[in-house]
């Protein structure tokens, strides 16, 4: 049996020096190599008393990284979907993301879809409008963004 812990510890340090992950794909990737559960959990709790694993950091950073081009609700899925609390996202959005952020984060978009929205026709506007909905945005910062551009031209 302790034989069996070592070897989940190491492999658990080799994943994570592979990539940073969050506890709950650390968990599913020892899982997968077929650890008994209460090895798992104390691999985790080894690699989490070196500070080697942390969600709260994990979300942050992942925000802080994402917020040029994502909207808050693509990064809360991804978040989520990475096995992080809600509250621990929550927290993560609120101090890491502002609405500046997420007008940056269209009109970034639209420069690289290479958009003019001067010599853009209504439908294409609409279309773009909706692509920016779909990818989360809210619009009154994506109507901001396009009355903006608009304005200043």
């Amino acid at each position: 049996m302790d034989e069996l812990l070592k070897q989940a510890k190491l492999k658990a340090l080799k994943l994570l020096t592979d990539m940073d992950r969050t506890e709950a794909q650390l968990r599913q990737k020892l899982e997968q190599k077929n650890y008994p559960g209460e090895i798992v959990e104390a691999a985790i709790a080894y690699v989490k008393s070196f500070g080697y694993i942390d969600d709260d950091k994990y979300a942050k950073r992942f925000v802080t990284t994402k917020k040029a081009n994502k909207s808050r609700r693509e990064i809360y899925a991804a978040l989520s979907q990475k096995g992080i609390e809600h509250a621990l996202i929550d927290k993560a959005l609120e101090e890491c993301y502002a609405q500046e952020d997420e007008i940056k984060a269209i009109s970034s978009l639209i420069k690289k879809k290479h958009f003019s929205l001067e010599e853009s026709t209504e439908m294409e506007k609409k279309k773009l409008c909706d692509y920016l909905l779909r990818k989360g945005f809210r619009y009154e910062n994506i109507r901001k963004v396009m009355q903006v551009s608009f304005w200043n031209a």
